[in-house]
């Protein structure tokens, strides 16, 4: 499968495997299986660990890169600069959550493709 399509099928909560069943029941709670085609997310227990890495990973980037942009260029005052980037660094990653687990079950599915 190319890169590219399964990029997508993540980026759409789709399931990387058929590219048609949802990942998500709701905004938390992720589905077992794929509706479609019955593949099942979690293949061993802690699986979802590694989606919990680099959701955090891309949150500190980004907050490490927005501080000091906003700080040099005096953009904001002191206050609203910490205020602004506690707001990204809690909000980011719970709006990110749903994307991190996707693209996480999506690398799995490219580098050990399931049958």
């Amino acid at each position: 499968m190319r890169f590219r399509t399964l990029l997508w099928r993540c980026l759409r909560l789709r399931c990387p495997h058929c590219g048609k069943g949802k990942l998500f029941r709701d905004f938390l709670r992720m589905h077992e299986t794929c509706s479609e085609c019955g593949v099942k997310w979690e293949r061993e227990a802690g699986f979802f660990l590694g989606s919990i890495y680099f959701n955090y990973g891309l949150t500190a980037l980004i907050v490490a890169v927005t501080y000091p942009v906003l700080m040099f260029n005096q953009v904001l005052s002191d206050n609203w600069l910490v205020v602004l980037t506690l707001a990204i660094a809690i909000l980011f990653p719970l709006w990110f959550f749903r994307y991190a687990r996707s693209l996480w079950i999506g690398f799995d599915e490219y580098f050990d493709p399931r049958p």
